[in-house]
This record gives C-alpha cells, structure tokens and sequence, in this order.
C-alpha cells in the first residue's frame, strides 16, 4: 500500500460540496474506507481490496436520497482518486457497479 499517499489523501480530500449533513455521514464511509485500506498488507490482492470500496460504495447507498449531483461527483471522483493511489484503473468504473441510484 501506498500509506504516506492514502494519509495525505485522507487529510485533504475533505471538502465535500453540498449539504453539510450529508458530508458528515460520507466522511464516515471514507474514513473507514481509507483507515481499512492502510491496514492492508502489502501483497493483498485487487479483489480484497475491491471488497473494502464495495463496501464503502454500499455505504454510501444508504443516503441516495438525499445525494444530489455535486455530491455524485465528488464522491466518485474521490473514490476513483483512492483506488489509483492504490493501483486500481479507474477506467473500468468499479465504482459505477455498486453505486444505487445517485
């Protein structure tokens, strides 16, 4: 893992766009998402470390209701962010396969 990278990505990712309330609850679904992938070992395989931004993307489709378009954008992009750091290829859209409707 990339561990200097992911700590300089979790204290400056912060600055969620849109309703307070709502990036306060996806902060908590980042959070846990990083502190899980700086305690991977380093050989762990790309399907282990996919089921920790699975996890994080279900998370987040707890509050599909209330993400808007500012919020989608934000958070995918921060997603995709964090998997290059880690060495996963944004271009085949991982993300886009267990987001809900946001």
């Amino acid at each position: 893992m990339k561990n200097k990278e992911l700590k300089k990505f979790h204290i400056d990712y912060i600055n969620l766009n849109g309703e307070k309330h709502l990036a306060t609850k996806i902060r908590i679904s980042f959070d846990t998402l990083i502190n899980d992938l700086l305690t991977l070992p380093e050989n762990s395989t790309q399907s282990v470390i996919l089921s920790y931004f699975k996890n994080c993307i279900y998370n987040i489709n707890r509050f599909e209701d209330e993400i808007e378009t500012i919020e989608r954008e934000f958070i995918l992009e921060n997603i995709y962010a964090l998997g290059e750091i880690i060495g996963l290829d944004p271009t085949s859209q991982y993300a886009e396969a267990w987001r809900g409707d946001w």
